[in-house]
């Protein structure tokens, strides 16, 4: 899960550092930050969708195999500007399908009343990278004034996963291998099983030899061939238009907007910080990169402590429904209003964050004391995360049977938005100040974020049985 934050904000210090090696404005090395978002969007769409189909353990070698290879270009490229382009394109393909797949793994091994405990740290450790990855880069462009050790770092990183994976990650895919009591076919085994089978293979092979097949060993041959027949059948094409169709619905329409208009406001806020503290408060490249670390222990201590609340908000809704929760074999959603367990309690966070995201637009209007901004980057980070992993949350319970794709959308829709968001930004300041332009997200996101609430805690079960209904016809 550190793949895709860590490539992306270990980057944002080197923009200065890149526009003068390349011999480029520093609006076209912007274009590295919009293609990067773009491909984010494309590649859940692809492979968070295909491991609903073949299972998390082989996109997950896929994605991060490209992932080092595009990385290992990047190290190697000296003097390309398109070279850059195409490479931090593959680089962002590899490595953006991994929260989304991520998401399907909880499902898989969580009923829904313990989601949220689980979420609380895996984003929490994600989210790590959100500290670590701007001062890696900060301290890269101060102490070496060269951007591709980065990269190497980035390669070392990737082959490492790559690796750990190999050998040690089992899939979890619940189409592949039910609720553990299937086996999954080889390419969703570890290497470390295939390797025991090879070896207890030879060891049959040498038997049969001396005295022929038994009758128990036919059988199993026989039944190997009938599941390798019967997987290859099951097997279908993914569809990435299924994780497109799944934002049109008015259900998750309103759940994609509360996870993804925060994420794009602070895609916003990340992408002002090198500007702001360089030119307003004189921070070196170093200092730019340790900036980023109050959003990033936002990030993680938001994330841990709205996992808690996710888990206790669903106890809530279920005792005051006279619920009782199955611990064992998850509760049944179609039941149950998972959509008022998740969105409980959000209008105090709606509140405290249309208060912050303008307030922090104004502070550094005014050019306030550097502790201002920097808390509220803290807060706002805090924030964002809980409505990130909340409505995700909610997208996965909503959408069982296909949880990677149902992520996946929600990637394509933070990520859209994102990529206006920021292509919209230095326009917008130009003509409003930093002040009224994040007033004006504050309006866009945390207004439409109150109207998005309500629905969903009034209608969203409503509007979810309808869906359900339709798919059922067709």
């Amino acid at each position: 899960m550190l793949a895709s934050p860590l490539t992306a904000t270990i980057y944002l210090p080197l923009l200065p550092l890149l526009a003068d090696h390349f011999h480029v404005s520093l609006q076209a090395i912007n274009l590295t930050l919009t293609i990067y978002i773009v491909f984010q969007a494309i590649s859940p769409l692809l492979f968070a969708t295909a491991s609903d189909t073949f299972g998390r353990r082989p996109i997950y070698l896929v994605t991060f195999s490209l992932y080092t290879l595009a990385s290992l270009g990047l190290a190697l490229n000296r003097s390309s500007y398109a070279g850059l382009l195409v490479l931090r394109a593959l680089q962002s393909l590899g490595a953006s399908a991994v929260l989304a797949i991520a998401y399907g793994v909880i499902a898989d091994l969580c009923v829904p009343s313990e989601r949220g405990a689980m979420q609380g740290p895996a984003m929490g450790a994600a989210n790590l990278a959100v500290c670590i990855g701007p001062v890696v880069g900060g301290w890269v462009a101060l102490g070496s004034g060269s951007y591709q050790w980065v990269f190497w770092c980035l390669v070392i990183y990737g082959g490492l996963v790559v690796v750990t994976v190999g050998i040690g990650l089992p899939e979890t895919a619940r189409n592949v291998v039910g609720n553990g009591e299937k086996e999954a076919r080889w390419w969703g085994r570890t290497w470390w099983s295939l390797v025991m089978v090879w070896r207890k293979d030879r060891r049959g092979m040498s038997n049969s030899t001396e005295g022929g097949l038994t009758g128990g060993e036919k059988k199993d041959d026989e039944g190997a061939q009938e599941q390798a027949s019967s997987t290859m059948q099951s097997f279908k094409i993914p569809n990435p238009w299924t994780a497109i169709r799944i934002i049109f619905w008015r259900d998750t329409a309103l759940v994609l907007w509360m996870a993804g208009s925060p994420y794009a406001v602070w895609y916003c806020i990340q992408a002002t910080i090198p500007p702001v503290y360089r030119d307003i408060y004189g921070f070196n490249d170093f200092q730019i990169g340790l900036s980023y670390l109050t959003g990033g222990f936002g990030t993680v201590l938001g994330g841990y402590a709205n996992g808690k609340l996710m888990d206790w908000n669903y106890r809530v809704i279920a005792r005051q429904i006279g619920h009782t929760v199955d611990k064992v074999f998850g509760d049944d959603l179609n039941h149950f209003p998972i959509e008022r367990a998740r969105a409980r309690g959000f209008w105090h966070i709606l509140a405290a964050y249309l208060c912050a995201l303008a307030g922090y637009g104004w502070a550094i209007e005014f050019h306030a004391h550097v502790s201002i901004p920097l808390t509220l980057q803290f807060v706002l980070a805090a924030i964002c995360t809980a409505f990130q992993q909340t409505f995700n949350a909610l997208l996965v319970d909503i959408f069982p049977a296909s949880p990677s794709t149902a992520a996946a959308s929600g990637n394509i829709t933070r990520c859209a938005l994102s990529a206006f968001a920021v292509a919209i930004l230095q326009p917008m300041v130009d003509q409003m100040n930093r002040g009224w332009y994040f007033t004006f997200l504050s309006l866009l996101s945390g207004g439409g974020g109150v109207v998005a609430n309500w629905f969903v805690i009034t209608r969203g079960m409503t509007w979810r049985h309808h869906r359900l209904k339709i798919n059922e016809v067709h």
